[in-house]
């Protein structure tokens, strides 16, 4: 239950990590190119969730006994699902709006 909690915290701050980033690269005009490269533009909010995993050295499914022998292993899979948790995030924040409560 806690390790779907942490999942769901990072979820947020990856979040708000791409909220600021897409921020500056407007600001400074590389929104437009960023989006036109083909493997990046598509899957940058994936790449940036690998990039905060390896950075903060996060092992979130390690709670669950889950790993992998090499770390990169690690950071990818724990990445794509920080990635994969931003629509579970916002299905969990749209049912407290409703007055729902676990």
């Amino acid at each position: 239950m806690y390790i779907v909690a942490i999942f769901i915290v990072m979820a947020i701050l990856l979040e708000a990590v791409m909220t600021v980033l897409h921020s500056i690269l407007g600001t400074i005009g590389l929104s437009d190119t960023i989006k036109k490269i083909p493997v990046l533009g598509a899957n940058l909010t994936l790449l940036i969730s690998i990039l905060i995993v390896w950075l903060l050295e996060a092992n979130v499914l390690a709670g669950w006994g889950v790993m992998w022998e090499d770390d990169w292993k690690n950071y990818v899979v724990n990445g794509a699902i920080i990635a994969g948790m931003i629509p579970l995030k916002d299905a969990v924040f749209g049912a407290i709006q409703k007055g729902l409560r676990a």
